[in-house]
């Protein structure tokens, strides 16, 4: 067969099974084919119609001598016929290599008369047929009667020979023809795809290969024919072919695929990242894998850009405040183990402002450029350097001995910052005001240290500006306060000082409502209402945050179950889920009490995680995520883009939606950078099947472009703040009246 109509090449093929069922039934004789072991494998209705017995009679497992008994029941030993004793050896064989080659003819009990043929197919199975000559026979008979007759039936016997094998040629080039059209429809099937799909054997060795791989690496389908796998890749996980058989030969033929992340080589030398879905097949008694190879460039290069813009300022190049977090983080691991100390300093411009207003946006990019230029000239190589956001800086020192270091670095900054700046010919003149604080001395949390090096600042501006100052205790009065806080806060609840505010989340088509978000409250009795910024990271500190938390997800489970008793359109709640909330062993089964309990569906309930929260232990995580998607709540990544950004784990974890950070949405409609991040991270979710909302969305402005976008759910101040129960009530009213006006 002409090599252009074969969809897939091969040193050595072997048919697919619905082909050579549909070659047998093309044939006129019965044909039944037996494995190694003599069971049988497939047979053509040419046979049944022969022996006249149904498909049926045949049980789940059926023998040579099954079907001889159908054939030649009363064959034995003792027969004197030789065919007799052959067909009744046949019978008693257990392995095709047992038996050889046979041919008979052989009275049926229904009357036909036919011609019985064996064929041992060497190590691979044994070929019975059965051909009808009973009209044959009758002829024979009348020509021993009638030899006057016998000359003219003997001659239409010849014609109705030659007629039978013509037949039968016919017969054969159509099974062939019908063939041939079932493999230039395979093709044109497999010509559609675009990943690249290879058939390899036991030795990790190629052994077919469709076209797009030619499209896809640049080597011709013969050329990969015959090679390793490691011909198509660069890996680092597999050194060599040895490597390469041990892992296939240990995959698990119950699991249905694997997949893995390689790199793919190219003819031309390039590189590019693949993932390769495996399966295992069985054709014959050989062990052979398919492997589907994907392309995921395109993926690739959103993730690595989605990452570099999360992490870096792209005005200055510098970090920005995730990668200055992350940072940090590295920093005081280090000094933990070799007994060091790190600083962090915050910095803000004098002055900017009226330099921004005056000469405008542009002058004061290229100012900031310049200002990041002289910090990095200031600080040490090892130091991260960031900017914060407008005139903000940051910096983090690490592996200090003596924190002289930095007081002298920062000394150095107050002089040079200060040093006049030329954009356009004209001379502009900006200061700086810096706080340090210092691990281990002020506190051993990142969080602290940035919140001290912050209160330094302020100090700083106070006493008279272009200044540093170290942090100091007497600075922070807020301390005492936060002591207080946290004594009350173990009495919130049983006070019935907590209350739950609800912000809506409307679909982007057709603006109803489909979710609420349930934002704790605290009012206290002396000092009113405490925001949740206040509170919050005090009750994640003193662990108050675990009964807080199980309090708001049992009464948002309450309060949607009451709106759809009392006919309010049914939408999920959404509840935010503390770190350490999480990972408590039993947090599956707190879900499902406060779902038992309140009697709502999970369908109706929407769980926030963020990224750091399942990024740390993978192993405890993913059965968690599994069982929480069972039970058929919805999970969703809040806050992404301000973390890690990984689409690894998202492929990998059973989650819903994700939600884009407020302060992308923010300035989305004037910085360029948080436009791009939030149109890669919707067209990335979509490529995923999840959801994407919006949060922080507060003017119509944003609403259009991220409808244009393709944003799924939106919410915000534009829609409505969060509001306490009865007023959230009236606004659902009020806007479901409006769409159904």
């Amino acid at each position: 067969m002409n090599g252009d109509i074969l969809p897939v090449r091969k040193k050595t093929a072997a048919p697919a099974a619905g082909d050579i069922q549909f070659l047998l039934e093309g044939l006129p004789h019965g044909v039944a084919y037996f494995d190694r072991n003599l069971r049988l494998e497939t047979l053509n209705r040419k046979l049944l119609n022969i022996l006249e017995i149904p498909e049926s009679i045949f049980g789940e497992t059926t023998y040579l001598r099954d079907v001889l008994e159908h054939a030649a029941p009363a064959c034995s030993d003792q027969k004197d016929s030789v065919s007799d004793a052959m067909i009744a050896r046949m019978k008693k064989a257990d392995l095709a290599d047992n038996l050889s080659a046979f041919s008979a003819e052989h009275n049926l009990e229904n009357g036909k008369h036919v011609e019985i043929r064996g064929e041992v197919l060497p190590g691979t199975g044994y070929v019975l047929t059965l051909a009808d000559i009973t009209s044959r026979k009758k002829i024979g008979v009348q020509r021993n009667n009638n030899a006057a007759e016998s000359q003219d039936k003997t001659g239409d016997a010849g014609k109705n020979g030659s007629l039978d094998t013509l037949e039968l040629a016919k017969e054969l080039v159509a099974a062939q023809n019908r063939a041939e059209e079932s493999a230039r429809h395979t093709q044109a099937i497999l010509d559609a795809m675009t990943d690249g799909l290879l058939t390899i054997d036991k030795n990790a060795v190629i052994v077919a290969a469709n076209h797009a791989i030619e499209k896809m690496f640049g080597y011709t389908v013969d050329d990969v024919i015959g090679q390793s796998l490691l011909f198509l890749l660069n890996s680092t996980f597999f050194v060599n072919q040895e490597d390469l058989v041990i892992y296939f030969d240990s995959l698990e033929r119950e699991k249905k695929e694997y997949k893995r992340k390689e790199t793919g080589y190219r003819k031309n030398g390039t590189h590019f990242p693949v993932e390769l879905s495996i399966r295992e097949v069985g054709i014959g008694e050989q062990k052979q894998f398919t492997v589907l190879v994907r392309d995921v460039t395109e993926r690739f290069e959103a993730e690595a850009l989605i990452r570099k813009m999360a992490m870096h300022d792209s005005l200055t190049g510098l970090a920005n405040r995730n990668l200055l977090q992350q940072r940090l983080d590295e920093a005081l691991r280090m000094a933990k183990r070799l007994g060091k100390k790190v600083s962090v300093m915050f910095l803000d411009l004098d002055m900017f402002k009226p330099v921004n207003d005056l000469y405008g946006h542009a002058t004061g990019d290229r100012l900031l450029r310049i200002v990041a230029e002289r910090l990095i000239e200031c600080a040490r190589e090892v130091d991260t350097v960031a900017r914060l956001g407008g005139d903000e800086f940051a910096i983090v020192f690490t592996n200090l001995d003596d924190e002289s270091v930095v007081t002298k670095i920062a000394q150095r900054i107050l002089d040079s910052i200060q040093q006049p700046i030329e954009i356009d010919d004209k001379i502009h003149h900006v200061g700086t005001n810096i706080g340090i604080s210092f691990f281990p001395h002020d506190s051993r949390n990142p969080d602290e240290l940035i919140r001290m090096a912050d209160v330094a600042l302020y100090q700083a501006k106070d006493n008279g500006r272009r200044l540093y100052r170290i942090y100091d205790s007497l600075m922070d009065a807020s301390a005492k306060a936060e002591k207080e806080i946290e004594m009350d806060l173990s009495e919130a609840i049983e006070k019935n000082e907590l209350s739950l505010y609800y912000q809506p989340q409307l679909d982007t088509i057709d603006n109803s409502i489909v979710g609420a978000e349930a934002l704790v409250r605290w009012c206290h009795p002396t000092r009113g209402i405490v925001p949740p910024n206040q509170f919050i990271p005090i009750a994640e500190n003193c662990g108050e945050i675990i009964p807080i938390g199980q309090w708001i997800m049992e009464t948002a489970c309450r309060q949607a179950k009451e709106w759809q008793e009392r006919g309010l359109p049914p939408f999920r709640v959404c509840v935010n889920i503390s770190a350490k909330q999480f990972h408590l062993s039993d947090f599956t089964e707190r879900v499902e009490d406060a779902l038992y309990n309140s009697k709502l569906a999970p369908q109706w309930l929407e769980l926030e995680i963020t990224e750091g929260m399942v990024i740390a232990d993978k192993a405890a995580i993913i059965p968690k995520l599994e069982k929480l998607s069972s039970l058929g709540v919805t999970l969703a990544i809040d806050d992404f883009g301000t973390g890690y950004s990984s689409l690894a784990y998202l492929k990998r974890f059973s989650v819903h939606q994700l939600k884009i950070d407020q302060s992308f949405i923010r300035d989305i409609t004037e910085d360029h950078d948080d436009a791009a991040i939030t149109d890669a991270i919707i067209r990335l979710g979509h490529s995923l099947g999840l959801k994407v909302v919006a949060e922080g969305v507060e003017t119509e402005e944003h609403v259009q472009l991220l409808r244009q976008k393709g944003c799924d759910v939106l919410q915000g101040f534009h829609f409505a703040e969060p509001l306490p129960v009865a007023q959230f009530e009236d606004w659902v009213q009020i806007h479901n009246d409006k769409l159904s006006g």
